[in-house]
């Protein structure tokens, strides 16, 4: 039966999607009503009711015109896992047994709830109602079209959440709150506010689970879960008082192995202007984000135009890019950079796409028509590397060298396998975080003693400058019972990645010890100080107050020859016993291999790396963060 259902769903978006393409409003309002089945009545009475409103009644067709392909997903496996992200608290880590459990779950094979067939009336034009209420008052609104009111400010959802009657909470909670700090036409002053109101409403990031978007009901209260949640809050908010705002994203960063959403505020100008509320103040001028982007696109409520004609049923193209709700608006990010591709031969196909490599993988975030050995690619971001693809039958192929996008010129990576160089590595994935959080142990103290109180402390070690990722602690050569870690000055959190004690000659470490805290730690805390001496560099202890000092009671003076410390960081340094192997890029000939080698240290050697050459280094023993380079005066050279 849920094929037949899927089948039916099918033919009736197709119907919708040529009708839509031919821009015949009423073909899309009629077939949403035949699609609507039992629930036709809701959406005619919406139609009816504004009538004798010309602006309310275009805003109604709007809304029922673009609904056929709005759905969200129903079944006891979401609200349960709903239920139990509300019971989270904070910092709270989901049981394994549980996380064990629902590995597995995917809630796009439940139950799909389409808008039109559940669509109410009276939700809908309550929706319309205060949409024009909030836009109205607003001073910048008549500096706006229709069309930015559409789609950035009446829509009566942002994804596939639940169908709710949402609009009047956050309109009555938050337009007093905009209206007591703000009285001026300046619509990114305003935004700009509201933002900084959210952020003090605190947002709790982690991600568990794999379901739908929440829900403005849900995230009312429950100020949780990854940015995309953030982007929704800040959605939901923003348009019930009236600043018209927008969800993008990247499905791939040339520098992060991730998919990331932001919010953008649609300004006067029709320029977006980026931010994430949690994490810097928006303001004009700059990118509020600062990461690479690559392409960016747009979630829209309404039917998209075609990129290029007969994307839209080439069953060929990714499913990605005939999305018909999806936008490229990169356009707003990089207006003047476009990437003119030439291919060493002709290539097959119709379609040629740039991807990003990350790691075994690539992932392909834009498209172009194919004429022989060219093709255009506009709105491309500079200072990324990029991969010209094809694909058949589901299957992606490299149809030249990658190259280096610059502002004015490419450089493609040819490698030049008669003249080979030495290089030396140090990393296999771009440094991000890492130097900030070295660095974060600058006034760490080391103690040892041999009385519980500290009173003979002797002094161990301390960390005056950025510490290397692997920190050796030589030559105590005494017997202490008691080893402490803290911090002087105290007003740092104590993070730790890994923590080892030696004894003379030894070549394992002491793992007979009790570890106690000066502060008191709840069982999520005490838990996860088990991560200082699991062998996982990428797992760590923070401090969950300041002025905290552990302390590693030996049960007896022990002889400790020297000490290991390893900051928290995120394992993509070279990891001594770790098997790594580099490549090159060869072009349409893909990844060549130079080699494997055991890391015995924190560095590996290679000297037969070809000139000009992209390069790759796969850890085979752990990890999945892995980045392509290239080598420039003796470094490694990340994006």
């Amino acid at each position: 039966m849920r094929h037949i259902h899927y089948k039916i769903i099918g033919i009736a978006f197709i119907g919708w999607l040529l009708a839509a393409c031919q821009n015949r409003e009423s073909a899309r309002i009629e077939t949403a009503l035949a699609m609507a089945g039992e629930n036709r009545a809701e959406l005619q009475k919406v139609l009816d009711h504004y009538r004798g409103d010309r602006e309310k009644s275009k805003a109604a067709r709007f809304l029922i015109a673009n609904m056929t392909p709005h759905h969200t997903y129903g079944g006891w496996e979401i609200d349960s896992l709903r239920r139990v992200r509300k019971r989270r608290k904070p910092y709270d880590q989901v049981d394994e047994k549980l996380m064990k459990r629902w590995k597995g779950f995917n809630y796009r094979n439940g139950i799909l709830i389409r808008d039109v067939e559940v669509a109410k009336a009276d939700v809908l034009i309550e929706n319309i109602d205060l949409a024009f209420e909030a836009w109205k008052k607003r001073p910048w609104s008549k500096h706006y079209s229709w069309e930015d009111f559409c789609e950035y400010v009446l829509p009566y959802r942002v994804g596939d959440e639940p169908f709710e009657n949402w609009r009047r909470i956050y309109y009555e909670r938050y337009a007093p709150v905009l209206d007591s700090l703000y009285q001026g036409s300046d619509v990114v002053e305003a935004a700009r506010l509201m933002a900084n109101y959210l952020k003090a409403e605190k947002f709790w990031d982690f991600k568990d689970f794999d379901l739908p978007h929440f829900g403005a009901l849900y995230l009312l209260h429950t100020r949780s879960g990854y940015c995309r949640e953030e982007c929704d809050i800040a959605t939901y908010v923003m348009r019930a008082v009236g600043i018209p705002i927008a969800t993008d994203f990247y499905e791939m960063s040339p520098s992060y192995n991730s998919r990331h959403f932001w919010t953008a505020i649609i300004d006067t100008t029709g320029l977006a202007m980026p931010f994430s509320y949690t994490e810097r103040e928006l303001k004009r001028g700059g990118d509020a984000l600062q990461r690479k982007k690559g392409k960016v696109y747009r979630i829209c409520y309404s039917l998209q135009k075609e990129k290029y004609e007969g994307m839209y049923t080439d069953k060929s193209i990714p499913a990605f890019f005939r999305n018909p709700l999806m936008k490229d608006v990169s356009n707003e990010y990089f207006p003047n950079m476009h990437a003119k591709i030439s291919l060493p031969s002709n290539a097959e196909g119709d379609w040629m796409y740039l991807g990003l490599f990350m790691g075994e993988k690539m992932k392909l975030i834009d498209i172009a028509p194919l004429t022989g050995k060219k093709a255009m690619f506009k709105h491309v971001e500079p200072d990324a590397i990029y991969f010209p693809c094809t694909r058949a039958n589901g299957t992606i192929a490299y149809c030249g060298y990658a190259f280096l996008l610059g502002k004015d010129s490419i450089r493609y990576f040819i490698p030049d396998t008669t003249q080979r160089s030495a290089a030396v590595l140090t990393r296999k994935y771009p440094m991000r975080t890492n130097p900030e959080f070295l660095a974060r142990n600058i006034g760490v103290k080391i103690e040892g003693a041999n009385r519980k109180d500290f009173s003979d402390a002797e002094l161990l070690y301390q960390i005056v400058d950025t510490p290397e990722v692997y920190t050796v602690i030589p030559d105590i050569h005494k017997k202490f019972r008691y080893i402490r870690h803290y911090y002087s000055p105290s007003s740092l959190r104590i993070e730790i990645g890994e923590w080892y004690m030696y004894t003379k000659n030894a070549t394992h470490p002491i793992t007979e010890y009790t570890l106690h805290s000066s502060v008191r730690l709840n069982d999520y805390q005490r838990k996860s100080l088990q991560a200082i001496a699991d062998g996982d560099w990428s797992s760590f202890y923070r401090s969950p107050h300041r002025r905290e000092k552990l302390t590693f009671d030996l049960g007896k003076p022990t002889w400790i020859d020297h000490c290991v410390l390893i900051p928290r960081n995120d394992d993509n340094f070279i990891h001594p016993g770790d098997v790594y192997e580099l490549f090159y890029h060869d072009g349409t000939k893909g990844w060549k291999s130079l080699g494997k080698r055991e890391a015995t240290g924190l560095e590996l050697h290679y000297d037969n790396v070809p000139g000009n050459a992209l390069l790759w280094l796969r850890n085979h023993t752990r990890g999945k963060e892995e980045r392509c380079f290239y080598m420039e005066n003796g470094k490694q050279i990340f994006i």
